[in-house]
This record gives C-alpha cells, sequence and structure tokens, in this order.
C-alpha cells in the first residue's frame, strides 16, 4: 500500500510554515519545562535537590493547562504572570489543536496566509516573554530565600542584550 503513495516536495510556503510551528511548538515547550521547575521550587522550597528531582518528575507528566491551573490554584505568581500564562494557554491551543480548521484548502492548494504565518510567531515570541518572566520571578523568589543569584542574573541580562551564553 505503501509503495503507492507518491510523495510531493513541500513548497515555499509549507516549508515556512513547518518552521514556524517547529519553532512555537520547541518555545512552547521551553516554557513548560521553566513553569514546570518554577512550580517544583516555589511549592518546596526547603526541600532537597533529590526529592524536588522526584516531585518534577511527576510535575512534567502535566500539561500546560493543568501546570497553569495550579500556578492559579496556589497563586504562586503575580497577577501579571498569570494573565499572560492564562492568555498564552488559549493561543497554545489554537496552535496544537485548530492550525490548519478553516484554512485546510489554502494549506491543500499550497497558500499559506501570512496572517496565520503572523499568529503562529507571535506564539513563539509569546512563549519566549512568558519564560523569561518566568526566570526573572524565579531569580526573585530563590533570592528572597537567601540564595545569591547574581551570577544567573547576569547571564540573563546578557542574553536579553542578545549574547549567546554557553556552558
Amino acid at each position: 500500500m505503501k509503495e503507492n503513495i507518491k510523495k510531493i516536495p513541500a513548497n515555499t510556503n509549507e516549508l515556512t510554515l513547518y518552521c514556524y510551528l517547529g519553532e512555537a511548538l520547541i518555545k512552547t515547550q521551553m516554557l513548560e519545562q521553566a513553569l514546570s521547575y518554577s512550580i517544583i521550587i516555589k511549592m518546596n522550597p526547603e526541600e532537597t535537590k533529590e526529592k524536588a528531582d522526584e516531585f518534577l518528575k511527576k510535575q512534567q507528566r502535566f500539561t500546560l493547562g493543568q501546570a497553569i491551573k495550579i500556578t492559579n490554584k496556589e497563586t504562586l505568581y503575580n497577577s501579571t504572570l498569570q494573565n499572560k500564562l492564562d492568555s498564552f494557554l488559549e493561543h497554545r491551543n489554537w496552535l496544537v489543536h485548530n492550525v490548519l480548521i478553516g484554512n485546510e484548502e489554502d494549506f491543500n492548494a499550497g497558500k499559506i496566509k501570512e496572517e496565520m504565518f503572523e499568529k503562529i510567531k507571535s506564539i513563539s515570541d509569546k512563549a519566549e516573554e512568558i519564560k523569561r518572566l518566568i526566570e526573572y520571578d524565579m531569580i526573585d523568589f530563590c533570592s528572597s530565600k537567601g540564595k545569591d543569584m547574581t551570577n544567573i542574573k547576569e547571564l540573563l541580562v546578557l542574553q536579553d542584550k542578545g549574547i549567546r551564553v554557553r556552558k
């Protein structure tokens, strides 16, 4: 059966769509990971690293929606950050579940509308922005618990200036 399928190479619009989708999904996963770490640390600030790692293994099974429900229930973030998370979830759900709904004909005809590219790119940008806000929130939280976060904050500032920092 499979040998009868003729594969058609993706056109430029399709390749752009796939790249934008990939970027948005990866940045969303990075946000999910930052959110998981943040929840574990904030809800268990006195635990050992080993115990926190156990919690993290369980926490990482939650969907983004489940994690956001936890942050709401436990009031882990200020209202501005929490509102951004709540709003982002709607955009992420569209990306994962509905990106092509209503656009099938254009996609099948090889025409992807620029508005779709812009919407996907904005989701990517929002995920990155919220991840950074969570990182700064974690620095503030850890500092409030007596941890020296000077080096970490300096690394984030360098990254914010567009300077790549690798270990």
